[in-house]
């Protein structure tokens, strides 16, 4: 065995290049294969973090031109009392947003904006709540608050945060508008991000707020019961003894079903990612059959690589059965060594995570890529990293010791047909797969720039926001926006509800015009809010500063709502704001392209409310910064312990399209991996092939051949591989991407010139690799080869 050893390690020695490239290159596929599917851990194990996750239920209404999932209290409150199966239930709020807070005495108070979630006290015990201090029961209590430990530790450092005051610098929405003191009454561990709880303030809705209201659509309702097999029961009770045909539904056909829990990321992919974490499963499949690949790719570089060596060995192991050896211990041994590679390789893989998983390297992959945190995984792939070396090592240990020694001994099996057919066929499945790969992230990228450049209907360019308290908008914002004005490079101030064009939702409305129900997203905002954002006016008349104090409400609806409603100038609209269409606008986008434009409308807000988003325009030209600064000081002067954000629109749109930036940058990591182990597959063979033809092109270039007739002849096979590849990859791209641009409502174009371009750089890239690789048997002296 000491003689196999030392063979093998003579062949190392002499193509010790393309040894170190197949191992690394195997080593990195574990590595992807293992970061891949701790992703998708993370997302088949959505939601299952809560000891009673298998009983928890979301309730969901069906029923005509109603909200789904988004219910009102009074609905709320009467599914929760209709069971005996319902241990507990609890509404959540999600629309209630950022809240300014302080803490500490009035000279040395610290601001913070933190999101606020309104609840049932009976929430802990739904979901079950790890706290690391207090009362599970303190919601009892409307002025007491549960933070997350990140949120205590963020505001009290190591002090214990329970007892501690935090101070409402504006009222609560659900809750009394004179109660602005709160007490931390308990602490909960953090839940991990794939959930649907936010580590956010909790807090109890007031009692009375809303409670008899089944109109308004606010809140979530989660139930916990006492057996999961009861759901549909429980649901089917409900609908029978409730009267859903004379309440304010109006509707004999509508009904609740229960959602397990569990279930929701998978069904939430298109949703408001601001109240409901969503995924793709038919993406999460791509990711998977992605992982396999990219093994698939890893494991066909080794076992090329293997049968490679095949033929550089086989005399001196046929050589050792003349000496006694027998076929089962040689193939054993050369199986062992296939085994133990392999597994270097995948310990090299955990390594290469080690060293990434706190690094920016990997910050598109959402899961926790600790090693002791994925042991499953790692201890799974370790053993996958063996059966793959023992398949790897497999045929080649069969093959090498397959033959009569005296044959052996007497030719050279370098460029047997079988031995190159088979690697010829493992080097076509990695092609195909890189040229697909290729194909994907070039469509996705197509996607996202047209996603960020599609045209919205509103000039988003130069235009700053800032969102700011509801108290402070209410004091100051006459003074704001004056002061910001002063600054010779801001052009103008503006207000709106919410950030206008960042978001998958907004505050929805329902009316009834011209006798039909309709559903629309209310912009409230200032006067001059149009102008700012550049929205022209196309019929009628834009707000003036009369229509902020006047009584009516005014509407300016866009072009979708005017088409197909048939609306017409003056007439009366609205049901909670009544008032009048006085103009219509084109097209805009406020939504992300994942979803069709529904119905906006835009109108002045005169009953008081607060307008707290500020849309600053900055004018061309202006040195950004320095406004930024004079936006800074403003601020400082009303409140320096408000902690407040200037944001542009490309920081909004990177929110907006979170998902889809992930996806591109972890399938354009596989993409570059799945070429670079193609050409590390290619620089292989291409060492072996000059190895095992130097006799050959020695001959070719005494009988006249020059340089590049070799480097062409090189070139050739591999050309014609890539040709038929890629006629095999293409449609099998095309089909997933298609597949993948229908969960858009707006995609861009398949172009043509994105497969030639594709093409055209898998076959530049397999052109240099070889000619790199073969250019130094090509240039070799004949002589060399002839005495060698």
């Amino acid at each position: 065995m000491r003689i196999l050893i030392r063979n093998f390690l003579n062949i190392v020695r002499r193509f010790k290049v393309a040894f170190t490239l197949n191992v690394i290159g195997f080593a990195v596929a574990f590595a992807a294969f293992m970061v891949i599917l701790m992703q998708l851990r993370y997302e088949y194990t959505f939601d299952r973090c809560y000891a009673t996750s298998d009983r928890i239920y979301r309730v969901d209404l069906k029923a005509e031109g109603w909200f789904g999932s988004i219910l009102s209290r009074g609905l709320i409150e009467e599914v929760i009392a209709s069971s005996p199966h319902i241990e507990a239930g609890t509404l959540l709020c999600p629309y209630i947003g950022e809240i300014y807070f302080t803490t500490g005495e009035e000279n040395h108070r610290q601001g913070f904006k933190e999101t606020v979630y309104c609840c049932h006290a009976d929430f802990p015990q739904v979901f079950g709540l790890t706290l690391v201090e207090g009362d599970a029961h303190c919601l009892m209590q409307t002025d007491k608050v549960m933070i997350p430990l990140s949120m205590a530790k963020r505001m009290f450092g190591n002090r214990s945060a329970v007892g501690q005051l935090l101070q409402a610098e504006e009222p609560i929405w659900n809750k009394d508008d004179k109660q602005l003191n709160y007490t931390v009454g308990a602490v909960y561990q953090d839940f991990p991000g794939n959930t649907q709880l936010r580590n956010v303030i909790y807090t109890a809705i007031d009692p009375d707020f809303m409670r008899m209201n089944l109109t308004s659509s606010n809140y979530i309702c989660y139930l916990l019961l006492d057996d999961a097999s009861n759901a549909t029961g429980v649901a089917d009770n409900f609908n029978h003894s409730y009267d859903f045909a004379s309440g304010p539904f109006g509707d004999a056909t509508a009904r609740i079903e229960l959602t397990p829990l569990t279930d929701i990321y998978f069904q939430s992919g298109n949703d408001d990612a601001r109240i409901f974490k969503g995924g793709d499963r038919e993406t999460t499949y791509l990711l998977l059959g992605i992982a396999l690949l990219i093994i698939l790719v890893g494991a066909i570089n080794f076992t090329n690589f293997s049968t490679s060596l095949t033929p550089l060995r086989i005399r001196c192991i046929n050589t050792q059965k003349v000496l006694g050896s027998s076929e089962a211990s040689l193939r054993l041994a050369l199986l062992a060594e296939s085994c133990i590679i392999s597994m270097v390789a995948w310990a090299l893989g955990v390594y290469i995570i080690m060293l990434l998983a706190d690094t920016q390297w990997l910050s598109f992959v959402e899961a926790d890529l600790n090693i002791v945190s994925n042991g499953m995984i790692i201890g799974f792939t370790g053993l996958l990293a063996l059966f793959i070396g023992f398949l790897s090592g497999l045929y080649p240990s069969w093959y090498v010791t397959s033959f009569p020694p005296a044959l052996v001994l007497k030719r050279n099996f370098g460029l047997s047909p079988s031995g190159r057919r088979l690697r010829t066929v493992l080097l076509s499945v990695q092609f195909v797969f890189s040229v697909v790969l290729i194909l994907f992230s070039m469509f996705i990228r197509l996607q996202n720039n047209y996603m960020r450049h599609y045209r919205l209907g509103f000039d988003k360019e130069q235009v700053a926001i800032v969102e700011l308290s509801s108290t402070l908008y209410m004091k100051h914002h006459d003074t704001y926006a004056s002061r910001l004005k002063e600054y010779p490079g801001i052009g103008d101030v503006a207000f709106a509800m919410e950030k206008v064009g960042a978001q998958d939702g907004y505050n929805t409305n329902s009316a009834t015009y011209k006798g039909e129900k309709m559903q629309f997203y209310l912009i409230g905002c200032s006067a001059n809010f149009l102008d700012l954002m550049g929205i022209q006016v196309e019929e009628g008349r834009n707000f003036t500063k009369a229509d902020e104090k006047s009584k009516e409400s005014c509407y300016i609806f866009n072009r979708k709502a005017h088409d197909r409603y048939q609306m017409e100038l003056g007439d009366a609209f609205g049901y909670f704001m009544p008032g009048r269409l006085i103009g219509f606008v084109g097209d805009v986008k406020l939504t992300s392209l994942r979803q069709q434009e529904g119905n906006i409308a835009f109108s002045v807000v005169n009953a008081g409310l607060p307008l707290p988003i500020s849309f600053i325009r900055l004018k061309a030209g202006v040195d950004v910064q320095a406004a930024i600064n004079h936006i800074r000081k403003t601020l400082n002067e009303l409140d320096p312990s408000y902690p407040f954000r200037i944001e542009f629109y490309d920081t909004l749109f990177d929110q907006l399209y979170h998902r889809e930036a992930l996806f591109h940058s972890l399938i354009l990591v596989m993409c570059l991996l799945a070429v670079i182990l193609s050409l590390v597959g290619v620089f292989g063979l291409v060492v072996f092939d000059s190895e095992y033809r130097c006799k050959e092109i020695a001959i070719r270039k005494v009988h006249g051949a020059t340089v590049g007739d070799m480097l062409l002849m090189f070139n050739r096979s591999y050309l014609r591989l890539v040709v038929i590849c890629f006629v095999i990859a293409a449609p099998l791209a095309g089909y997933g991407v298609s597949r993948w641009l229908e969960h858009f409502a707006y995609k861009t174009p398949m172009y043509m010139w994105v497969y030639v371009i594709a093409f055209l750089l898998v076959a530049l890239i397999t052109v240099a690799t070889v000619t790199f690789q073969s250019w130094r048997a090509a240039t070799r002296n004949p002589v060399e080869s002839f005495r060698n």
